[in-house]
């Protein structure tokens, strides 16, 4: 179809696009610490006095923002994950979903308000077949065709 903007998927999923993102603003952090640690950032920026190199100094806070980034990556991906996961109640007739003990909604808008997946709809093999069928049929409720075949002479 012209004009229609296809989306992309993703590899690894919404999840593993997350955890990118987040890895990414703790590589972020690092590369301040050693900035800071290599230019003098501060003598740099506001004029301070000249600080000295501290190898140490960038080591420790560089290992301290790589344990803090595992930790919340890894906890947020779980978290993440877990949310995706469990029971769902589902009406086997009308195929809504159960939000909460009165509440009932449609499938498509339960998973939509809580992952990141869109939705769209066809039609499946099986399905249009049956649909060509059913349309190339009778109309329901018509009576069956006579055959000339069928039928023996005609009585007046």
């Amino acid at each position: 179809m012209p004009g229609r903007k296809v989306k992309r998927q993703r590899p690894g999923g919404p999840l593993a696009y997350i955890a990118f993102w987040q890895f990414m603003a703790f590589l972020l952090l690092v590369s301040l610490i050693w900035a800071d640690a290599v230019l003098d950032l501060p003598n740099l920026l506001f004029r301070l006095p000249e600080g000295r190199f501290n190898w140490y100094r960038a080591c420790v806070l560089t290992a301290a923002v790589i344990v803090v980034g595992f930790v919340s990556i890894g906890h947020a991906y779980v978290q993440q994950k877990r949310a995706l996961k469990g029971l769902i109640k589902i009406c086997s007739y009308c195929r809504r979903v159960q939000v909460d003990e009165q509440a009932w909604r449609r499938m498509e808008d339960f998973i939509e308000t809580r992952t990141l997946a869109e939705f769209t709809h066809g039609v499946c093999p099986e399905c249009y077949q049956r649909a060509l069928e059913g349309l190339s049929g009778p109309p329901p409720g018509a009576p069956p065709p006579e055959s000339t075949l069928d039928r023996g002479p005609s009585s007046p």
